[in-house]
């Protein structure tokens, strides 16, 4: 219990830290790139909201290698290869008894997190209770025009049907209640005070809201909003995912032109502030500042590119959602010890004084009886000095290795009870296993070439160089179509660079356009005589604009674009044939692999591996 309670209070942190910085990214992109639309900065707090959720529930987070390396651990290694080893104490490591304490402070502070996600759920449940007693004090509409004109809205919208519509006394305005039967609840005491034009107005914005999902997609923000009721930025996060949300709903209702942005400001302004809805979402503005910003937002007329904006928010999500964690750069090898000091010459020994009459040695005959003492032996001739030899440069320090390119399938969690397969060969590799598994047989190779199998547990390796290539025989086919499809690849790259050259280009001459169009039209609603200032403006303004158009309708640039959406469609049709060519040459080779493997280790041709 203890050490799941730690693993979800370090989730927990690492989560929240994680949430600062994709915070601080989506407020820079939401407040400095000019014309974000409002639905681009919408999906971008949902990602926080996602990151969150996703962080506290994602069991292996992905390590990046940023940290600078533990200075302690080369130190240690270098004082380990410079003291030599008959002289070099034990390390002896001490680990404390553990204290058997009752309550610790980590153990509180998880205690104070559940007493409050409680806390935040017994909200949501008494907010639920509520919107369901105003469904049941609710009437049912019998206006028959109005159903029709909101059943043919609905289809309009590709709504497969249109919501229940219901009639309350307690609300001032247009709510949507409940994502699984949503119902649609008119204000009755307001209702005639809506003109058609206000309440066709109010039911798209409450049908769009049905469009876009928002009632299963606000399900993220409520639930990251509970888990991280003490972060306040998830609260920030959560408030101006509202906002956004809400905005980009009134984009999408006036796009069409069908009504007029003043009148639809006026509808806000009519609608007022209300609480919003606990189960549900509401066409009044939850506060002042989100009436106040939406309002803002009705008077942005202008356009951004779409691929722009979708490759702001797949960047968003590839980086910053995953879970990710900080950990120490690999630590370099330690240098090479320094060479031993040449052992020093004995002196030597001194010759013997005359007065010396016996030896120190002693000869024993076979029976253990003393015979004579053997004579003296003569002393040694001095031996000549050692010469001494200069120590040898220190090795160059091993190159790192080589990068091995990987064909197969990668997990990304290392778990030692899935069976697993890694053929290292020639800077290549055929794999179905974790990263942690092909770092392993790279230890293992001798430099021709290894096969390491896991199975049932138990680790084997195999250095028969036949038994290697059956092995890669298998997965050639493969291979050949996995090149084949990385060069078809590498071609839609660069035809998807060209594509978005040319319409970053359209995307400029639009802007362009529209800007010299606003200048016109002041020009043209500036009342009164004009003089000759104003006149040239004017016919610089229409020579730009002309110009513009001119280059807007480049029959080249046309026709490349045409060109090249046609090669990405040949090249995307090519890819789609190798990938089916692919999957069936991956199931046959799986297939027989897996009899190659089984055969293998029944032979003995496998070798266990200890340790």
């Amino acid at each position: 219990m203890d050490t799941m309670l730690e693993l979800l209070g370090n989730r927990l942190l690492a989560t929240s830290v994680q949430t600062i910085a994709l915070t601080a990214v989506v407020w820079l992109l939401c407040r400095y790139v000019r014309r974000l639309p409002a639905s681009t900065q919408c999906g971008l707090w949902w990602l926080v909201a996602l990151q969150a959720v996703v962080g506290l529930f994602w069991a292996t987070p992905l390590e990046l290698p940023l940290l600078p390396a533990a200075e302690s651990v080369t130190l240690l290694q270098q004082a380990g290869a410079a003291v030599p080893q008959s002289h070099a104490a034990p390390l002896i490591v001490m680990k404390p008894l553990p204290v058997d304490s009752g309550w610790s402070w980590q153990l509180l502070l998880m205690s104070l997190w559940l007493a409050g996600v409680l806390v935040m759920a017994l909200r949501t449940g008494l907010a639920w209770h509520a919107s369901r007693t105003l469904l049941r004090n609710a009437q049912p509409c019998n206006d028959h025009k109005l159903n029709a004109a909101l059943q043919l809205a609905s289809e309009a919208h590709g709504l497969p049907r249109a919501p229940r519509l219901m009639l309350s006394t307690a609300i001032d305005s247009p709510q949507l209640i409940g994502p699984w039967r949503p119902v649609l609840l008119l204000p009755a005491r307001g209702l005639q005070r809506m003109g058609d034009d206000e309440l066709d107005m109010a039911l798209t914005h409450e049908l769009v809201h049905l469009q876009r999902h928002d009632l299963w997609l606000g399900l993220v923000p409520a639930l990251a909003q509970h888990l991280f009721f003490f972060n306040p930025l998830v609260h920030i996060a959560n408030r101006e995912y509202g906002i956004a949300r809400e905005a980009a709903v009134d984009a999408a209702v006036v796009a069409g032109n069908r009504h007029c942005r003043q009148h639809y400001g006026r509808l806000l302004l009519q609608l007022g502030v209300a609480p919003r809805p606990g189960a549900g979402l509401a066409s009044a503005s939850p506060t002042f500042l989100s009436l106040k910003r939406r309002l803002l937002m009705l008077q942005n007329t202008s356009s951004f590119p779409r691929m722009a904006a979708g490759l702001i928010l797949a960047a968003v999500a590839l980086v910053g959602v995953i879970p990710l964690r900080l950990v120490a750069m690999p630590v370099p090898p330690a240098p090479p010890a320094p060479p031993a000091a040449p052992p020093a010459v004995k002196a030597p020994p001194a010759p013997l004084a005359p007065s010396a009459k016996k030896s120190s040695v002693h000869v024993y005959s076979s029976d253990g009886s003393d015979v004579m003492p053997a004579p003296p032996a003569p002393p040694a001739a001095p031996a000549a000095p050692a010469v001494r030899v200069p120590p040898a440069p220190p090795a160059a320090p091993a190159a790192p290795p080589a990068p091995v390119s990987t064909q197969g399938v990668i997990h990304l969690s290392n778990d030692h009870s899935r069976n697993a397969y890694v053929l290292l060969q020639g800077g290549r590799s055929i794999m179905n296993g974790s990263v942690a598994d092909l770092r392993r047989v790279q230890r293992l190779d001798d430099g021709n070439g290894v096969l390491w199998l896991r199975r049932d547990g138990k680790d084997y390796v195999v250095h028969d160089a036949a038994t290697l290539a059956s092995f890669q025989q298998l997965h050639a086919e493969t291979m050949r179509l996995g090149d084949l499809q990385g060069k078809l690849g590498d071609q839609q790259g660069e035809l998807g660079e060209r594509q978005g050259e040319i319409g970053a280009r359209m995307g400029e001459i639009g802007a362009r356009i529209g800007e010299l169009a606003s200048e016109q039209a002041q020009l043209a609603l500036s009342g009164g005589e004009r003089t000759e200032a104003q006149r040239k403006a004017a016919a610089e303004a229409r020579r730009r604009l002309a110009q513009a158009r001119q280059e807007m309708d480049n029959p080249e640039m046309r026709a490349e674009m045409v060109s090249l959406s046609r090669q990405q469609s040949e090249l995307g049709r090519q890819q789609a044939d190798l990938g089916r060519q692919q999957a069936a040459a991956s199931v046959r080779a799986q297939r027989e692999t897996e009899q190659l493997i089984e055969r293998v280790i029944r032979d003995g041709v496998a070798k266990p591996v200890r340790g």
